[in-house]
């Protein structure tokens, strides 16, 4: 073999590579079909905590048969969001690979810095920590699991539905009491304190009223509807603390009611500071719990004044006119 054989060997030789390496590049994407979780089943775990990249975060436990929220006294979780969440990771698969390159994690918002939702759940005593990223279509989420490069598309659940809202895992009603079934209500604040009840025909009244003025019942509607519902945006402790606010309260409520299975009960409710983010802390006397309410709510009871239940009597120079 001559030197130019040589050479022209060397070059079909050097092609041959590069079709290679073409060839291997530009194959599309091949997933299996596999279960992510295979072990996941709702008798294995015993916990899971979801959070998002601005550090927030519910902690979810499993304490018994009961799930509860360790970060908030063991405050009890709905267990039928716990099992519908189970489901639906344990459906997820690895068949819709959408990239193995590290540097697109960012981009898909799944990186360990920069993430939707970081679930860490316990499976059998292992911790599995599974990355949530951006949705590229309705439905549709990417994943990756921890310490693995390749990302993922599911649409088995989406980002709300790892929510790291307390109020997602947990009912909401710090109280529900029929209006029907008020006798009495008695509300104090820094405006004054204030007494509303029915009379044999249901008809309501109020104390105080200022002069010229008359109860109105379409406001007093509204109002009764705030007092008598009271929702929570998270449970706080069962234990009090001075920053509450409740030895020095900005509201309080009296409220007599009667019960289906006994005699009338006398419930208060206790409006402490505010948190700074727009709520407020309450405590209930029906419950262990204090919690934080909504500030559209607990101003009903902080900022009441006859204004927001009475209205001008018209003056016959009005009525003349």
């Amino acid at each position: 073999m001559n030197k130019l054989q040589k050479y022209l060997l060397s070059i079909l030789g050097l092609q041959i590579i590069l079709i290679l390496i073409v060839f291997l590049l530009q194959r599309p994407v091949v997933a299996s079909n596999n279960l992510i979780f295979p072990d996941l089943k709702a008798e294995t775990v015993t916990a899971i905590n979801i959070s998002d990249a601005t550090g927030k975060l519910v902690s979810l436990e499993k304490q018994g048969e009961q799930w509860v929220l360790p970060l908030q006294d063991d405050f009890p979780v709905n267990m039928e969001t716990i099992q519908q969440l189970v489901e639906k990771l344990t459906s997820i698969r690895d068949n819709r690979l959408v990239t193995r390159s590290e540097a697109s994690h960012d981009r898909l918002k799944i990186s360990n810095e920069n993430f939707e939702r970081k679930v860490e759940i316990t499976i059998n005593g292992n911790k599995e920590i599974i990355y949530f990223g951006s949705s590229p279509a309705t439905s549709n989420i990417h994943f990756r699991l921890n310490g693995k490069p390749e990302v993922y598309l599911t649409n088995a659940l989406t980002s709300a539905q790892i929510s790291t809202s307390i109020a997602s895992w947990v009912d909401t009603v710090i109280y529900q009491i029929s209006s029907s079934a008020v006798k009495k209500i008695e509300i104090s604040n820094n405006a004054g304190d204030f007494i509303f009840a029915p009379d044999a025909e249901s008809v309501w009244s109020a104390q105080p009223l200022e002069e010229g003025y008359q109860f109105d019942q379409s406001k007093w509607s509204s109002l009764l509807s705030g007092f008598t519902t009271l929702r929570f945006v998270e449970p706080v402790s069962k234990s009090e603390k001075s920053e509450y606010g409740l030895d020095t309260p900005q509201a309080v409520m009296d409220i007599e009611y009667s019960t289906d299975t006994g005699p009338s009960i006398s419930g208060k409710l206790v409006i402490g500071s505010p948190d700074g983010s727009g709520n407020y802390y309450a405590a209930w006397s029906e419950s262990n719990y204090i919690y934080l309410v909504p500030s559209y709510n607990a101003e009903r009871f902080v900022n009441l004044t006859t204004d927001d239940y009475s209205t001008q009597v018209a003056s016959e120079e009005s009525d003349n006119e």
